[in-house]
């Protein structure tokens, strides 16, 4: 706006009688427009002169040059292969929301395995999928290519995608707080020590709710190399940071935490072995908790139907790694479980050491050592309905995301576990619902045809009985991880059993159509690209 505008306006609020004097004409060469007014006309003159002045200039306005815009280099050569044309044609139908979005994390493993990429009209589309759903990066990254990470480049949004240390550095420096917190993730995943580095030297000047969100992510690749920064952390000022950093330490092998913790407890427990019943744990419960016992966490946490003294213990077990107990006690994982579920504080022992195996499963290395895990859900399937309560359900939620391993032929021991009247127990139906639906790849063939037999061998006296429900809850997640080649097997028998007119006619159905699709699927990668 201009000086002589600006002053007209000034002028029009004060009004021309107060001010005493009449609006001076515009300067040239708009003053040729407005004669030499007279007083009676200046109210006039001045609303003419602001409508001409404000219409001048924008009339008049040029916008300021535009940069100079370079084209960007071209996408390098792509360094995967083709994905094959029959799984291209498959992609559009699992993207057009039919079908559970879990077949696009499997189409893409296929991918993977395939060694391809992906065809770059679905790029777009994917990357803000991802964008939306983070849970699908693990999946996508593998297969961007090189063209998915340069168009990655292109807008804020996918930099999650262009996982390169500049990208990561830059959103660190000067991201948002979320696009912080996932820069140091993957920062930690690719350099566990510099990502450390550089939180610990942002460390005194980050906000408390910032140290509180920013902690938890030295859990990727989580090492001893931590330990020091995570201690420290134990006496900061936030209660969210002293939490993420117990947690943290507790899950950590070999930490000082659970050194100090196994001090506390070792003098607490004893086995005791009668000369009549069974070999079983003492357990004497602490006295006090002093300062440095709250400042590792211990009666921190709530443990429902558990008397406080009875927590403490719960807090302890769950810091110390439970192979301790192996040693401690000599005696194999199923062996202590047994100890404990003789002992009169079960509770007590089982929820410490559910506690102890869920982190253990929640470290990067869990898929190799599950040997606590399996036993407490194979303990958990052969317990009454008050004993289960001992164990939490995260637990069996990170054991079931891991179901799919059978290591050691430890997931069908588990399905062989199960009592005959399995199907009237509300819990192991909703066990065996998570273990499928919780499960993050397909069965091996050997789980999917065990699966399978219990359904089978239940499947006449539930359709005696009517009970149509039990089947659709274990069927629709089920479908998603059979191995589709064993099921396909059996469709003939399952569709041969069932009447044209039966209930149970469209379940099985929808269930066969999605098992046949992900076997398309699959085959469809088996062709030359």
């Amino acid at each position: 706006m201009s000086d002589d505008l600006r002053q007209r306006q000034q002028l029009l609020k004060i009004g021309t009688a107060r001010a005493g004097r009449a609006p001076a004409p515009p300067a040239a060469p708009l003053d040729a427009l407005f004669p030499q007014a007279q007083a009676s006309e200046a109210e006039s003159t001045l609303w003419l002169s602001l409508g001409a002045l404000d219409l001048w200039e924008r009339s008049g306005f040029v916008p300021p040059a535009a940069p100079p815009q370079t084209a960007p280099d071209p996408a390098p050569p792509e360094d995967l292969r083709p994905c094959p044309p029959r799984a291209e044609a498959i992609l559009p139908l699992l993207l057009g929301g039919l079908y559970p979005a879990s077949l696009q994390a499997e189409w893409l493993r296929l991918l993977q395995r395939h060694g391809g990429h992906l065809p770059p009209r679905f790029l777009p589309r994917l990357l803000d999928t991802a964008t939306r759903q983070p849970a699908l990066r693990a999946q996508l990254l593998p297969v961007l290519g090189e063209r998915g990470r340069w168009l990655a480049r292109m807008q804020s949004e996918w930099a999650w995608a262009t996982n390169g240390a500049t990208d990561e550095e830059a959103s660190w420096d000067t991201g948002t707080p979320e696009q912080r917190l996932l820069a140091l993730r993957t920062w930690r995943a690719r350099d566990p020590q510099a990502a450390r580095d550089a939180l610990a030297a942002a460390w005194p000047s980050e906000a408390p709710e910032q140290r509180a969100a920013l902690l938890p992510a030295l859990g990727v690749r989580l090492s001893l190399a931590d330990e020091a920064i995570l201690e420290a952390a134990l006496d900061d000022r936030r209660k969210e940071v002293r939490m993420a950093a117990q947690r943290l330490l507790a899950s950590l092998p070999g930490s000082q935490l659970g050194q100090r913790m196994l001090a506390h407890l070792l003098p607490l427990l004893r086995v005791e072995k009668p000369w009549l019943g069974k070999a079983r744990i003492e357990l004497t419960l602490p006295e006090t908790c002093d300062a440095a016992m709250r400042r590792d966490g211990i009666g921190v946490s709530a443990h429902p139907g558990m008397g406080e003294k009875a927590g403490w213990v719960v807090d302890m077990l769950a810091a110390v790694d439970p192979h301790v107990w192996e040693k401690q006690f000599e005696r194999s994982p199923r062996e202590c479980l047994a100890l404990a579920d003789n002992s009169e504080f079960r509770a007590v022992l089982m929820r410490g050491w559910s506690l102890a195996a869920l982190r253990e499963l929640e470290l990067d290395a869990a898929s190799e050592q599950q040997a606590w895990p399996q036993e407490l859900a194979l303990w958990w399937v052969g317990a009454d309905i008050v004993r289960r309560e001992a164990v939490p359900g995260a637990m069996l939620g990170a054991f079931a995301a891991r179901f799919h391993d059978n290591a050691g032929g430890a997931s069908i021991a588990l399905l062989d576990a199960l009592p005959d009247h399995w199907s009237g127990d509300p819990e192991l139906l909703q066990l065996l619902h998570r273990l499928a639906d919780q499960s993050q790849d397909t069965w091996t063939p050997a789980l999917t045809r065990s699966f399978l037999q219990r359904l089978q061998a239940i499947r006449p006296s539930l359709m005696k009985q009517g009970q149509l429900g039990p089947t659709q809850l274990l069927l629709s997640p089920f479908a998603k991880v059979a191995d589709p080649a064993v099921a396909t097997a059996a469709e003939a028998d399952w569709r041969a059993s069932i009447k044209i007119d039966s209930e149970w006619r469209p379940a099985i159905a929808r269930f066969f159509d999605l098992v046949r699709l992900r076997h398309e699927m699959i085959l469809s990668f088996q062709e030359p690209a």
